[in-house]
């Protein structure tokens, strides 16, 4: 826990900001020249929808490039560059691109393009890590500019919601931090890493032109900075960035306004199973007992998260809802790592059972659930050390499986088959996502199952089985489900808050004008 100086030096912040923020309300803001600027709290490592697994980079890629569908709230395809499709079996499947579609360079958007972006992830030289997504594809054909035919050489039940992936031209290539040409409703003028990215209109979008004609994503992973720059107009939108501590003194301004909704990703503690003493699932048992997650999403959070059982959120078709609470219980912590063979060397006395290292990013709310989850651990009798890394260096690590323990949040589950791409044992980096290394034979086999199998009803009792067995093994510990929390100029309007943090409908928004902006 925060020693008093500490905390004292957290009140004198939050006063100073909310004290500048006050002072500032009345100044003109940059929004009257309708250019949109929104932060983030970390910078992407990859806008290449072929390569990109991280949430930033996906954001991103929903305002730049388009895919053959997209999903709406409840998994549900919808048309998207295909203006229709046909399963003419359980392995073929036809779509049907709309005519006239355009990169944002000119050049026709054809079934070429379709089949060569797949072939791209497909290529084992190319090393995507959504490859396995694909590998049920066998053959893809293109009869003519405007039909792509998907042949597979099985039954995927996940197939539709794969087709959620921009589209290239033919022949991109990768090119590290520069992002490929899209089709989508805005196109990158400028790109500058680890700073901010620069959007214009893109007047030949499919959809029809965005509202807004310049938006600006700047990469703020300080939490005071995002605030601060929220309070000067520099930042009119963001999404899920502005601390919970912070809020009061939003609510307190007249230019700008809060909106809360439901979310659907869920935040979790990985662990790396190769690591001796995370091997055993009693250790990682006793981690998750001597957590109090209701205690955290109270406090820290402020109420605006809810305590999770699984990767997937309830009300989810596929969440069993009868996992087995894990709840806080610091005794039962110590007695399973006394049964692991890590007693408590000196009782209340100062050595540790062992010790572990903890990564998270700079984000500050992250570390602060980072020292609490220190001191809870430090109970227990396990030292934890904090390493506190800039995004991208703390993602290449957990990608790379150089970590103990680590926290991450899961954005955008569309199907319950993330399963297999982070818990399959074939699915380590950089095939997949199975970054500690877990291995379960009965996991193996039933999250292969639930991909081949194409009933609902079939599938959910996969899954549960699946989550039934995870909430055993905890090869990851859900945390909590954060509830979405969009701080806006009260003059933008359209912005749609899903579970799942979508910025689709940013091509939607507009500023509005006068007694209208404060409806």
């Amino acid at each position: 826990m925060a020693d008093v100086k500490d905390r004292l030096a957290s009140a004198l912040l939050l006063a100073a900001i909310a004290a500048a923020f006050l002072t500032g309300c009345s100044q003109r803001l940059p929004a009257d020249s309708g250019e949109l600027v929104i932060a983030f709290p970390g910078a992407p490592v990859s806008i290449d929808p072929r390569l990109s697994t991280d949430a930033y980079g996906t954001q991103i890629l929903q305002m730049t490039h388009a895919s053959l569908l997209r999903m709406d709230a409840a998994g549900n395809p919808l048309p998207d560059l295909a203006e229709g499709f046909e399963a003419r079996s359980p392995t073929e499947v036809v779509f049907r691109l709309r005519d006239g579609v355009r990169f944002h360079d000119g050049r026709e958007l054809t079934s070429a393009d379709v089949r060569d972006t797949f072939a791209w992830i497909l290529d084992p030289r190319n090393r995507s890590p959504h490859r396995s997504t694909y590998e049920t594809i066998r053959e893809i054909e293109t009869p003519d500019a405007r039909t792509v035919v998907f042949r597979l050489s099985e039954p995927f039940a996940p197939f539709l919601a794969g087709m959620v992936r921009g589209i290239v031209p033919a022949g991109t290539r990768a090119a590290g931090y520069s992002p490929p040409i899209g089709a989508g409703p805005y196109r990158v003028d400028d790109y500058e890493q680890d700073a901010a990215i620069r959007l214009s209109r893109f007047e030949g979008y499919h959809g029809g032109a965005a509202r807004i004609e310049q938006v600006v994503v700047k990469f703020l992973p300080d939490s005071n900075v995002r605030f601060l720059e929220l309070k000067k107009g520099s930042v009119n939108l963001v999404l899920n960035g502005v601390e919970p501590d912070l809020i009061p003194a939003v609510l307190e301004n007249g230019n700008l306004v809060m909106e809360e909704a439901p979310g659907s990703n869920v935040s979790y503690l990985g662990f790396n199973l190769r690591d001796p003493f995370l091997s055993d699932a009693r250790v990682r048992r006793a981690i998750a007992l001597a957590i109090d997650r209701e205690a955290i999403a109270r406090t820290l959070w402020k109420g605006h998260a809810d305590p999770a059982d699984s990767l997937l959120a309830p009300g989810f078709w596929a969440h069993d809802d009868e996992i087995p609470p894990l709840r806080y219980d610091p005794v039962a912590a110590r007695r399973l790592l006394d049964a692991a063979g890590y007693r408590d060397p000196d009782g209340d006395g100062p050595k540790p059972r062992f010790r572990l290292t903890y990564k998270t990013s700079q984000n500050e709310l992250r570390r602060q659930v980072a020292t609490v989850i220190q001191e809870e651990l430090r109970q227990a009798g396990i030292a934890v050390e904090i390493q506190s890394l800039e995004w991208g260096t703390f993602f290449s690590d957990i990608r790379k499986g150089s970590f103990q323990l680590y926290s991450l949040t899961w954005v955008g589950i569309a199907d319950p088959d993330i399963y297999h791409y982070a818990f399959h044992s074939g699915q380590t980096p950089p095939e997949g996502a199975n970054r500690g290394g877990y291995r379960n034979p009965e996991v193996d086999r039933l999250v292969t199952e639930g991909r081949r199998e194409t009933s609902r009803e079939k599938r959910k009792r996969i899954y549960g089985k699946v989550q039934q067995i995870l909430s055993r093994d905890l090869p990851v510990f859900p945390l909590w489900i954060n509830r979405n929390i969009l701080v806006r100029d009260r003059r933008l309007a359209g912005f749609v808050i899903t579970p799942d943090e979508d910025y689709a409908s940013v091509k939607e928004m507009t500023f509005r004008k006068g007694e209208e902006a404060g409806k």
